[in-house]
């Protein structure tokens, strides 16, 4: 029996592994939700997202060994904002190029300082968060990029700024789901920065080839049988990949297909682990979905994983919109054969995300607090800079004038040594890739967390990794998760 951890150790995960930097085989990796890294070709351990969750998003990749953009200085007399984000400083950069091109004549008055780093992920940055907090605010940044997951502990402890005001010119623009990621407690107090929707990538090829008609596809068990079809019909290639790490997102997509289900009811003041039906739905999957008659027993994010992506070994995944990232650079010549679709469904619903999104949100004792806010509400509600934030980092927008024009508009013209290098979606996965994605933000859905979310999704964690590594089965994880919780964090709204 592997050692237990307990909820307060930090862990290993996607975002952590992925943020540090792995030496990227063609791309460097974005992500998430909205630290800047490059793309792993999982060949060196780095170290990255979210509690487990998607890369940052809101940033993108930049090719292997393209030098960080550069930041022309600014000129005197302007108000500089300081942003703390994690992994690398593209995305913050790139999104002030962006607000360049978008207000020109803003741009003179208001620029960005070279970005502080926060740490290799996004419970780094909110660590430093709360250090800034206890030591008094004194040398706190403007704006700080965390996870939509991490929004209710500083909420709830009153250190975010109230953004309504700044943003309700621009509220009507944006889709639903990504009003709500913004708001906390029927308040503006987190601005997205990439939406992490759930996509379902498959090479079309392969699936021909099969014999297998993705949108036949429709329920998790279709998925299922259609997996081992697949496997029958071509023994060198799989549907899927699962074998023993833990896979934050993963749970997240399978749990939120349930909708924006919470890990304990605060009206009964309990737990539900073992009564919310989500909780037993995400074992049982995940005991499918490891069957070696159709998933290939390597583990995301290893060096096994971008090789079988280029030699057809994984020939579709079950995934986030962030794929879209790492699959050229981990397959290069198969530009075209790509595509994305809708996820199948669980409990009749294919609704659901990583961890909702990237945001970036203005800590109250911001010295530029006033400036801060105007400068996050603008370079990601209007139509204007989403679409250069589009052109030059490749974040997908979520404002309802830009993306009307987006399903219409020629690959963006850009400077490479500027701008991310990431091919044109639609040229890499087909010309109908947008309209898939955009329908899954207008689907998604996230784990409702408390303000203990960081000790909730250790705890998470090491339960799915026991159930993984065959240490524990369905009942036995359920009963200890919910015992866990219970005796660990208790009441989580007790702060």
């Amino acid at each position: 029996m592997a050692q237990r951890r307990s909820a307060t150790t930090t862990r290993l995960t996607r975002r952590s592994f992925l943020q540090a930097g792995l030496a990227a085989s063609a791309l460097a990796l974005l992500a998430a939700c909205s630290g800047q890294v490059p793309a792993p070709d999982a060949t060196t351990p780095a170290s990255s997202p979210a509690g487990g969750a998607a890369p940052a998003t809101g940033a993108s990749p930049t090719a292997a060994g393209t030098a960080v953009p550069t930041r022309p200085p600014a000129a005197a007399g302007t108000t500089q904002l300081s942003i703390m984000t994690w992994g690398r400083p593209d995305g913050v950069i790139w999104e002030n190029q962006a607000f360049g091109r978008a207000f020109p004549d803003d741009a003179k008055r208001l620029t960005v300082l070279d970005p502080i780093i926060g740490g290799q992920g996004d419970n780094d940055v909110a660590q430093k968060f709360r250090l800034l907090l206890s030591a008094g605010g004194g040398d706190m940044p403007d704006i700080i990029r965390l996870n939509r997951i991490q929004v209710a502990e500083f909420a709830e402890a009153g250190a975010l700024l109230d953004l309504s005001d700044n943003a309700k010119p621009y509220v009507d623009d944006m889709i639903d789901t990504a009003k709500a990621l913004a708001t906390y407690n029927n308040k503006t107090v987190a601005i997205p920065n990439g939406l992490k929707s759930k996509l379902w990538f498959y090479r079309q090829d392969l699936f021909q080839q099969a014999g297998i008609d993705p949108d036949k596809i429709v329920t998790m068990d279709d998925f299922i049988t259609a997996g081992k079809q697949f496997h029958e019909k071509l023994p060198k290639s799989y549907i899927h990949n699962v074998n023993t790490a833990f896979a934050g997102y993963r749970q997240g997509n399978i749990l939120t297909s349930f909708g924006s289900i919470s890990l304990y009811d605060r009206s009964a003041k309990k737990w539900q682990i073992t009564t919310q039906p989500a909780f037993r739905a995400l074992f049982e999957t995940l005991d499918k979905l490891r069957d070696p008659a159709l998933s290939a027993p390597s583990d995301d994010f290893t060096p096994d994983w971008s090789k079988q992506f280029a030699d057809g070994t994984i020939a579709s995944t079950l995934i986030d919109e962030w794929m879209k990232t790492f699959l050229p650079g981990y397959a290069p010549d198969q530009k075209g054969l790509w595509r994305a679709h809708a996820w199948p469904t669980i409990n009749g619903s294919n609704q659901g995300s990583d961890a909702g999104s990237g945001v970036a949100v203005v800590p109250k004792a911001a010295k530029n607090a006033k400036a801060a806010a105007d400068y996050l509400t603008r370079i990601y509600l209007t139509k204007d800079a989403a679409l250069a934030n589009l052109a030059i980092q490749g974040t997908t927008p979520f404002i309802k004038s830009a993306r009307g024009q987006v399903l219409t508009m020629p690959k963006p013209d850009v400077d490479p040594k500027r701008a991310s290098p990431l091919p044109w979606p639609p040229d890499f996965f087909g010309p109908d890739y947008y309209k898939v994605e955009f329908a899954a933000q207008e689907r998604m859905a996230w784990i409702d967390y408390d303000p203990n979310a960081a000790k909730e999704i250790a705890l998470m964690g090491d339960w799915a990794q026991r159930f993984l590594a065959k240490q524990a089965n369905v009942d036995q994880t359920l009963a200890g998760l919910q015992q866990d919780l219970e005796s660990q964090v208790g009441d989580p709204w007790r702060v």
